[in-house]
């Protein structure tokens, strides 16, 4: 006897799914093809980078103008392509990346996470990472050194000259200088000049302590762990000891708290991320409409006429 065909109440739930006309059966079908699409080039990039997440948005003008607001990267495991280099391992070198000596790499400050974090989807976590360049490294133990730049990221420092306190100004702000004569005691800071706070103390390097295209260094109290030394090209100083978060000040990089390094930006690309919450119900809109629409289309077409079966003898 003939296998008969399966009747439609006989087919599986998967079946009826996939080839139902229903408007909803249909966006959701569009919408697990968008998720496969996307969960492929995600599963790709991490083959490829050897990380999580493996792209990330610039969000602030910290790097600028090596990298700008909106700058989609794209993130590589630390020693991929290369070990990862720092500022002052790149001048010996000659090694520059993003029009400075060193690597720029992507770190959890202070080791932050939490669950948005850890599976990539940044623009929902907290604390997202930080986009800075590696400067130096730093043993436990070591003074925490501060790396300052009058220029910020319109000039490359040739070097970074040591400083030294060398007197205290009326207002109660040490005087820093590079081996100079120091200001006198009752100095008012101008707007020329560079304020600092630096483990929460207050410093000011005079403009008159300048020297043409350097940038200065300055030697706090020891370490309490090793890690990376990290510098917006942007900001004034680095990271460590300048820079707080979530109350805490920013602590030297430990190698698990790094993400990456970044290998290329694409511009304008990452300011759909920055928005990813509009974008996203601007997309549902988007496939509901031409749902809609591919169903009106259909309705007005005229029924097709039904062929005769042949007649029988």
């Amino acid at each position: 006897m003939a296998d008969t065909p399966p009747t439609p109440d006989n087919q599986s739930l998967l079946s009826r799914f996939r080839t139902s006309d229903h408007w909803a059966a249909s966006l959701a079908r569009d919408l697990l093809w968008v998720v496969a699409v996307v969960g492929s080039i995600a599963l790709i990039l991490y083959l490829v980078c050897g990380t999580w997440p493996a792209v990330v948005t610039i969000e602030s003008g910290s790097m600028i103008p090596n990298m700008n607001i909106g700058d989609l990267v794209v993130v590589v495991e630390e020693d991929r392509f290369g070990p990862l280099q720092t500022w002052d391992e790149g001048k010996a070198s000659g090694y520059k990346k993003f029009k400075d000596y060193g690597d720029v790499i992507i770190y959890r400050p202070n080791g932050y996470t939490d669950f948005w974090m850890s599976v990539g989807l940044l623009p929902l976590t907290s604390q997202h990472p930080i986009i800075h360049r590696a400067i130096t490294r730093v043993d436990a133990g070591q003074p925490l050194p501060t790396y300052i730049n009058f220029y910020r990221g319109t000039v490359t420092p040739a070097g970074y000259l040591p400083l030294t306190v060398s007197g205290e100004s009326s207002a109660g702000l040490k005087i820093l200088s590079a081996g100079s004569a120091g200001a006198a005691g009752n100095y008012s800071p101008s707007a020329q000049d560079m304020t600092l706070t630096i483990t929460k103390e207050q410093y000011v390097l005079p403009a008159g302590a300048r020297v043409e295209d350097m940038g200065y260094i300055w030697y706090g109290n020891a370490t309490t762990h090793g890690g990376y030394i990290t510098k917006g090209d942007n900001n004034p100083a680095s990271d460590q000891g300048s820079l707080t978060i979530k109350g805490k000040v920013v602590e030297p990089v430990e190698k698990d708290w790094i993400v990456g390094k970044a290998l290329f930006t694409v511009p304008y690309v990452g300011l759909l991320p920055l928005h990813i919450g509009p974008v996203i119900i601007i997309v549902i809109i988007l496939m509901v409409l031409h749902e809609l629409w591919l169903r009106r289309k259909e309705e007005a077409q005229p029924a097709k006429p039904q062929k005769k079966g042949k007649k029988q003898r």
